[in-house]
């Protein structure tokens, strides 16, 4: 009787370890309103005008902008000095679905310019109402 063939696993790579990335510790991030109408997608852009502010969109469509700030509590070795008494937020954030390890595909806008680009390919009437009254010529897709 033939041996049966042994059954491959698929194999995934091991988490990263808050103590080998701590990068959820070097931004501040507020859940903000998909840009499902144009006063929406004005926010957007207007976060995306100020310098160390991104907007992030995670795998489940949740929107959020980023202020990059440095924990005063991370240190060098990437491990927290308060973190038997830190913060319920930071209790609550999980490696297993972080932005690192996270499953979901995430999209992140570092310029007013990529968001539009985003909009005209994804949100196209959201665009168009847009484009004339709120976009400066500098930039694509102002007519």
């Amino acid at each position: 009787m033939p041996k049966p063939l042994p059954v491959l696993q698929e194999s995934r790579p091991r988490p990263v370890e808050c103590t080998e990335c701590g990068k959820c510790c070097t931004y501040v991030a507020i859940e903000i309103e998909e840009p499902t109408r144009p006063s929406y997608a004005t926010h957007i852009l207007w976060y995306l005008y100020h310098e160390n502010v991104t907007v992030y969109v995670d795998g489940n469509d949740e929107w959020c902008v980023q202020f990059a700030a440095r924990c005063r509590n991370l240190t060098d070795e990437l491990l927290c000095k308060i973190y038997a008494v830190r913060p319920h937020i930071c209790r609550n954030f999980d490696n297993q679905t972080c932005e690192v390890n996270g499953e979901g595909e995430g999209i992140t806008f570092h310029t007013p310019e990529e968001f539009i680009e985003y909009l005209k390919a994804e949100r196209p009437r959201v665009y168009a109402q847009i484009r004339k009254k709120f976009l400066p010529d500098a930039l694509p897709g102002r007519c």
